[in-house]
């Protein structure tokens, strides 16, 4: 030790070896910061940024030591030999390009304290190479132990400086690993100097032209030069480069991918942003949610194409009307934000909420095709509603659904009794959770007749909810609820599983038939749920009817051709609901193979007095005649409509006329009209 600090204050200008500690200290942290992006960097552009942070290292290693021999003074005469001088170089940058390359391998655990252990042992080959460079007019003999303890030290804390940039605990770490580089090649340069000592030679002679120290001096100073203003240059790129994509980054998070708006982050940033500049109480905000009506059949029927076309052009309209403190964010699907600011009166708020309408309701032409959509908006203010914009938002969405009940693309702002609604309805929800696994619901029949004998054929399933508190809850309220949530799949289950274990027990074979939901149709394994049912009640599939409606067609044909095609393979047949209030019913007649036609009632009731839906009652018997598909009209109620059904050849009728839906007991004395018989006393 005392040899090692004999040789740095009695052999070495201190002035000199300040300045390459200096030279030691910079080029460490560029390469340490060079090192830290190349981990972080991906595979495929690693190699140009390894090249590089190889050249920035082992320049700054191999300047480091030459600085620190134009320091040493050995009181005789000396040179450097160029060649060997210059393969020092070479072999520093290489060492250090070897050990970036090892550091970042993926065979070990332990790769990047490998690469600092090669790292180090770069600045040791680095260093001897470079001393048997120094020429003098004698010899340069080792001290061994103090030549190993230079390559151990410089070894060992390169694989500490590694160690620590790979394996950071603190955001700081990175500094510790560049004070241990730089006591890397410090320690290893002055044990390694404190190892020689030069003994004379009278017949060694230096070389007439060798490399002197004014020499050295000057390539060693234009290398720094050019290493660290290289180095110094690629950092900054790589920083602008890196701030460039984090931006770019930010702004695609931060951006609807398909329509180029603010998405539900940025509407979030946009809310606080206004929240913290703004005095709610002083100055009035307005939320307006706004959903797209018709835009799901769109979808549906003309392909996820036109649905892009079309949300792109209501985007670019509405976009293109927004005054400058009026904002709009996309948040879904077909769901979208905005805001308004700088509101002087309520006619403001109505007037933006109207120029938006009016750009959605414009048709929006797609190749050949003029499509129309609708918009139901909710609005809702500050302060007048309250100075929470996060409760703000949530009651234009509120008021939001009220319009999309309203119907008719309707404007309709917040009113506080819509919260108490919207409250019900959450708790409602909560509740038929609870009710699906309680099995709170049961099963009522309605009866489906013979329009000539007025014999009864069959039984639809009706589900009914008995709830705990409410008691009978409408099914008008709470199938749209399960339909919104997916609990329809799961109740949908259950009515078929039951109504077939019901049927199966009947004395008389009559058919029963089961609503089914479009999501069911939809749904993995729908046909495996009914084969199931099948099976497990042992029911003739023939006497088996499923209800679907047109939404079921409409949301995907190829499936649901597929769905219906499987399930009459079984022998169970498949009846239409509710014709006549879709858009395309003689469309999906003609592509699917329907085993009945169930008229809605709305055509049925006052037929006998309405000439219209006469017509429309004629005109769909004589085309399902045509077709070979029998008709049942629903909802007939008295006697004047089941005469004029039964003149048009109706094949069959259901309705209040025959009697209302019954429970599991009314119904079996009809279809099990043994076990409802009193016994006979014995």
């Amino acid at each position: 030790m005392l040899r090692i600090a004999g040789c740095f204050t009695d052999e070495h200008v201190l002035w000199l070896v300040v300045v390459a500690a200096a030279v030691c200290l910079a080029g460490s942290i560029l390469t340490v910061r060079l090192t830290l992006r190349l981990h972080q960097m991906a595979v495929g552009a690693r190699s140009i940024q390894i090249v590089l942070t190889g050249i920035v290292g082992g320049g700054m290693i191999w300047s480091t030591h030459f600085i620190a021999m134009l320091a040493y003074e050995p009181g005789i005469e000396h040179g450097y030999e160029p060649v060997l001088t210059g393969a020092s170089l070479i072999v520093a940058i290489a060492g250090v390009v070897l050990s970036l390359i090892v550091s970042v391998a993926k065979f070990h655990d332990r790769c990047a304290e490998m690469g600092g252990l090669l790292f180090g042992l770069s600045i040791a080959a680095m260093h001897y190479l470079g001393m048997s460079a120094f020429l003098i007019p004698g010899e340069i003999s080792w001290q061994i132990d103090l030549l190993l303890a230079s390559i151990i030290l410089g070894a060992g804390l390169g694989a500490l400086s590694f160690h620590r940039i790979k394996r950071p605990i603190t955001r700081y770490c990175w500094l510790g690993g560049a004070v241990a580089m730089v006591l890397s090649i410090g320690s290893m340069h002055f044990t390694g100097m404190a190892a020689i000592t030069l003994e004379l030679n009278p017949t060694i002679v230096v070389p007439d032209s060798p490399l002197s120290d004014t020499s050295l001096a000057m390539v060693v100073l234009g290398l720094i030069i050019f290493i660290l203003m290289m180095g110094m240059t690629a950092f900054m790129i790589e920083a602008h480069l890196a701030q460039d994509s984090k931006r770019r980054l930010q702004q695609m998070a931060l951006t609807d991918p398909l329509t180029h708006l603010p998405n539900r982050q940025a509407l979030q940033a946009k809310i606080n942003d206004i929240a913290a500049l703004t005095n709610l109480e002083n100055c009035s905000v307005a939320v307006l949610t706004l959903d797209l009506d018709m835009f799901k059949q769109i979808n549906d029927l003309h392909g996820h194409n036109a649905g892009d076309s079309v949300l792109i052009a209501v985007t670019e309209r509405m976009s293109n009307v927004l005054k400058d403190d009026e904002f709009i964010a996309r948040t879904g699907g077909d769901e979208f934000v905005a805001l308004k600011t700088d509101i002087n009166c309520e006619d403001d708020v109505q007037e933006f909420a109207q120029r938006l309408r009016t750009q959605v309701l414009r048709p929006i032409a797609h190749h050949d095709l003029s499509l129309h959509l609708g918009v139901s908006i909710g609005l809702s203010c500050a302060p007048q509603d309250g100075t929470d914009l996060a409760l703000i938002k949530d009651y234009s969405d509120i008021a939001m659904y009220r319009a999309k009940k309203t119907g008719n693309s309707a404007i309709v702002a917040f009113k506080p009794e819509m919260y108490a609604d919207d409250r019900a309805r959450t708790a409602l929800n909560a509740d038929l959770l609870i009710a699906v696994e309680e099995k709170q619901f049961e099963l009522h029949y309605q009866l489906q007749n013979d329009i000539t004998s007025h014999a009864p054929v069959g039984f639809e399933a009706l589900i009914r909810w008995n709830h705990p508190i409410r008691g009978r809850v409408s099914p008008d309220f709470f199938i749209p609820i399960a339909e919104e949530t997916g609990l329809i799949c799961e109740i949908g289950s259950w009515v078929l599983r039951t109504a077939c274990e019901e049927a199966a027990r009947w004395e008389h074979p009559y058919r029963i038939a089961v609503n089914v939901a479009p999501q069911q149709m939809l749904q993995t394994g729908f046909v495996e749920q009914v084969a199931d049912a099948l099976d497990r009640s042992e029911l003739d599939s023939d006497r088996l009817e499923l209800e679907i409606t047109e939404a079921s067609v409409i949301r995907d044909h190829a499936i649901t051709r597929s769905v219906i095609d499987r399930i009459k393979a079984m022998g169970v047949r498949v009846a239409m609901d509710d014709f006549g209030t879709g858009y395309s019913s003689l469309a999906t007649l003609q592509a699917f193979p329907f085993d009945k036609i169930k008229i809605d009632r709305s055509f049925v009731s006052g037929v006998h007095q309405d000439s219209k839906r006469a017509a429309i009652i004629r005109a769909t018997i004589m085309m399902a005649k045509a077709m070979q598909i029998p008709v049942l009209a629903e909802g007939v109620e008295d006697e004047d409509e089941l005469a004029f059904l039964l003149s048009e050849n109706c094949a069959e009728v259901q309705g209040y006329y025959f009697g209302k839906p019954m429970n599991r007991d009314q119904m079996r004395k009809i279809a099990m009209p043994s076990t409802a018989k009193p016994r006979m006393a014995s």
